[in-house]
């Protein structure tokens, strides 16, 4: 799925203490990472076409139709359609701790590109730029794959396994701006912690 982390050392200490002693300032912190991510998110979201211009099988028109698992972020046994719609809803600002990955690390806040359809448009041509698979496709169109990739919208933009032509190049051409609002956020909200730790101690000395 993919996603922009921010790892912050501590953050998951900080949380809990905001949420335990000190819950506006949690919430405060909340919406102001929020804000701060939003810029990404529709710019990403600006990035989805409206249509697959030459790739207009790959569509699904939902007017009048039910969606189905084909449009599902899970679909496993059918190839996902693109719908616009879809794919921009599902473009999503998370906060909440999150379980563990394979390297270990936690996120609380990330931006996440959900939609099955989405991840494919995201990442296609990353391995191979023609689509071409090793050994070579048996299949009756082997040139289905570099048609597919071509025909895409937008440029894969980024560094190496962190390249896309939604939520990563909107992620990429932020130049980390975001990461340093989300940074200064924490860091005023540990100050602010902080200082009304200290200023109810000396309450409680006096």
């Amino acid at each position: 799925m993919p996603k922009m982390p921010v790892v912050v050392k501590g953050t998951g200490e900080l949380l809990k203490a905001l949420r335990a002693f000190e819950p506006d300032l949690a919430t405060n912190l909340n919406k102001e990472i929020r804000a701060a991510m939003t810029p990404v998110q529709k710019k990403a979201q600006g990035y989805v076409p409206d249509g697959m211009y030459g790739l207009s099988r790959w569509e699904f028109k939902t007017s009048g139709k039910k969606i189905t698992a084909q449009t599902s972020a899970f679909a496993v046994r059918s190839f996902p359609k693109f719908n616009a719609g879809i794919v921009k809803r599902s473009i999503r600002i998370s906060v909440g701790k999150q379980k563990k990955n394979s390297k270990g690390f936690i996120s609380f806040y990330r931006i996440t590109n959900i939609s099955a359809a989405g991840q494919i448009m995201e990442m296609a041509g990353r391995v191979n730029p023609s689509g071409r698979s090793k050994p070579p496709s048996k299949s009756n169109n082997p040139g289905a794959g570099d048609w597919f990739i071509h025909h895409l919208y937008g440029p894969l933009v980024g560094k190496d396994k962190h390249r896309g032509r939604i939520l990563y190049r909107a992620a990429a051409e932020d130049q980390g701006r975001v990461t340093g609002k989300i940074l200064k956020s924490l860091d005023t909200t540990l100050t602010q912690f902080q200082r009304r730790a200290q200023a109810q101690t000396l309450g409680t000395i006096k």
